[in-house]
This record gives structure tokens, C-alpha cells and sequence, in this order.
């Protein structure tokens, strides 16, 4: 090529799948999304159980090229309420790490494409895009050409980083596990610890494990997630998945046969991810999820192919380490008066955790 050519600029095709087609075209798009997913749950298997049982219509959005027919993805769902539609990534509040799939070169062209959708096919919007890496060259892209947008920290994701190496459980967070297995046969009862992989075996478990987190999550004055039949779907489905893959393992503690407490890890190639986790009400003086995680973390001490352990989202007194992952929320939105709407749906929201009855958390506790 001559020293003073310019290469012509490419252009972008733009393919919207909305509904039932867009979990099949994430399904037709499984290799290209996996190749480029940073954790379990920004995988096409996770994102296809999203499109399947949660509320909302599913969307992928793809760019692409005559010579690349995807090079982008944009996995979402949208509702709309009182008139505006509330657009946020595929999995929305069940996701511990949001992610734009793109190619290298590719991330500002699929903003492009994102943001033109959004202003051209909905009146009145919000948009609502929780937990991505804030280097991500689709959030520098949206933030240039939205208008009405706000970056917001996410949640801090707690880890682990060199476990087994560089950072080593201390023996008296180790001696709790011991402390707590000496109090149950001090009390003349039977502890038994399992770490379940076997697929069928997660199955058998899985309704006793629902059932505990549940009545744990109400006992602590809470609507649970597995209340929502699509919410307990989608859980369901993706503990079915990961363990099927073989990347899963279920700690439990349990006492004279009874769960007393429970963990899940999502095993990848060098992370332990924490998926969830929960000490039985009624037994929690025996600090069954405290046994589970120290379970855990032994494990992925004494693997050599293991550096990080990933409590996922949020700080509690139970998750320690040496590390933070802090990730962005962009939010935006077509106006003042979506703006307004949202701020009333959230106090109203809020208003009514509030005031909800005892009573009420009971009688779902007893269903």
C-alpha cells in the first residue's frame, strides 16, 4: 500500500434478535461468547437460562462485518412500565460480573451500535448496566454519546489473590471450622462433611438446599430470590449446568442428617468462585456456612492450578482476603421524568420492604 493511502472506513451491520430468537441466536453464538467470557456468569449458558426463566424480553444485539459476521454482542433484556422501557444487561440483579462481548477492536463500534438502537426504538427509556469492568472501551463509548449518563461504583468483589502461596489462611480462622465440628459432638450429635460433584448427586440435594436458603433468608426478615418461581428456575438451572460441566462442587455440613449450612463454589481455570451460601435457621450456632467456606478455601489452597479465590459481590464479616475488584455501573436515561419515575419506583420499592409484616415473611416461610 502507498505511504499515503487511508484505508477506507468499515462499516457495521447491526442484527437485533429479540424474544424467543434471542435466546436461540445466544445459543448459535455460544463458542464466540464463551471464548471471550471473563466468569460463569457472563457464559452463553448462563445468559441462555436468563432468557429462559427470568422476567423481561431477552435482546442480542450483534455487529458485524461482510468479512466477520459477529463481532460484537450485547446481551439484554427489557420491560416496560408505566410507559418506559427499562433496558439493563441479560441476568441483570443475578450477576456478580456484567460484560459487552466484543472483539479487540470492536468495543466502541458495538457502544455505537448499542446506544443507536436504544434512542431510535424506544420513546422513553432507561438504561441500566450494572457490574462492568470500567476499562471496557464500551463504557468509555456510551459515556461519549449518551447524553443523560452517570458512572456509579458497583458492588466491591472481594478475593484471595496467591491462595495457597502468596496468602495462607490463618490457623485461627482454621480453627473455627474445628470449634464448631467440637460443639456439635459436645452436644452428642453427629457432623458429617460432604463436598458433592457428581451431577446426580447435586440433584438430589438441590431441593433440600433451596428449601434452606429459603427459610434462612426469611428468618433474617427477607423476601428470598427462590420465592419467584422464574427466579428459583434460573438458580435451579444453573446449578444443573455447572455441575454437568463439572465445575462445581456443593460443600455441606450436615447434622444428625439435617443441612446445617451450605456452600457453593464455581470452579474455573485458576478461580474458585463463591455462587452461594447459607447457614440453616435453627442451627446456625454451629456455623455451618463458616465450615463450608473453610472447606472451600482449603480446597483451593492445596490445588496448585488455583491463584485466586472470588467471594463475589459484597463485603460481610464471613469473606476475607487481600483484594478488591471494583467494577462501574453506567446508568442513563432518555429525560428528567424517567429520571423522577425511577427514583419513585426505588423509594416505593424500599418503602415496602419496610413495612412488610413479620407475619407475611411467615406465612411465606410456611408455604
Amino acid at each position: 500500500m502507498d505511504r499515503g493511502a487511508v484505508s477506507a472506513p468499515r462499516t457495521w451491520s447491526t442484527r437485533v434478535a429479540t424474544g424467543g430468537p434471542a435466546r436461540e441466536r445466544l445459543l448459535e453464538l455460544a463458542d464466540y461468547v464463551d471464548a471471550r467470557s471473563t466468569a460463569y456468569c457472563t457464559r452463553a449458558a448462563w445468559l441462555c437460562a436468563a432468557a429462559a426463566h427470568l422476567p423481561g424480553e431477552a435482546v442480542a444485539l450483534t455487529i458485524g462485518t461482510a468479512d466477520r459476521s459477529v463481532a460484537g454482542l450485547a446481551a439484554l433484556t427489557r420491560s416496560r412500565r408505566r410507559g418506559v422501557w427499562h433496558i439493563e444487561l441479560l441476568g441483570g440483579p443475578f450477576n456478580d460480573y456484567g460484560q459487552l462481548h466484543h472483539d479487540e477492536d470492536t468495543g466502541d463500534a458495538l457502544a455505537a451500535a448499542l446506544v443507536d438502537w436504544v434512542e431510535r426504538e424506544h420513546a422513553a427509556w432507561s438504561l441500566d448496566l450494572a457490574q462492568l469492568p470500567g476499562e471496557s472501551p464500551v463504557v468509555a463509548g456510551l459515556l461519549r454519546r449518551l447524553g443523560r449518563v452517570r458512572l456509579e461504583p458497583g458492588a466491591p468483589i472481594p478475593q484471595i489473590l496467591g491462595i495457597g502461596t502468596d496468602y495462607v489462611v490463618s490457623r485461627n480462622r482454621r480453627r473455627k471450622a474445628n470449634n464448631a465440628l467440637n460443639r456439635i459432638a459436645a452436644d452428642g450429635r453427629r457432623a458429617e462433611q460432604l463436598a458433592v460433584r457428581e451431577p446426580a448427586e447435586v440433584a438430589r440435594w438441590l431441593p433440600r438446599v433451596v428449601d434452606v436458603r429459603r427459610r434462612r433468608d426469611h428468618a433474617c426478615g427477607r423476601r428470598s430470590h427462590l420465592d419467584d418461581p422464574a427466579a428459583r428456575g434460573f438458580y435451579e438451572t444453573n446449578v444443573s449446568d455447572l455441575a454437568a460441566a463439572g465445575a462445581l462442587t456443593l460443600d455441606l455440613l450436615l447434622v444428625d442428617g439435617e443441612i446445617a449450612g451450605y456452600g457453593m463454589v464455581v470452579e474455573e481455570p485458576g478461580v474458585h468462585r463463591v455462587f452461594d451460601g447459607r447457614v440453616a435457621d435453627g442451627l446456625e450456632h454451629y456455623r455451618g456456612a463458616v465450615v463450608c467456606d473453610l472447606a472451600a478455601t482449603a480446597r483451593a489452597s492445596a490445588d496448585p492450578g488455583v491463584t485466586t479465590f472470588d467471594w463475589l459481590r459484597g463485603r460481610t464479616d464471613g469473606k476475607f482476603g487481600n483484594h478488591e475488584v471494583h467494577r462501574v455501573h453506567l446508568l442513563a436515561s432518555s429525560g428528567a421524568a424517567v429520571d423522577r419515575l425511577d427514583r419513585w419506583e426505588r423509594s416505593a420499592r424500599d418503602r415496602l420492604k419496610a413495612a412488610l409484616p413479620a407475619g407475611v415473611l411467615q406465612r411465606i416461610a410456611e408455604r
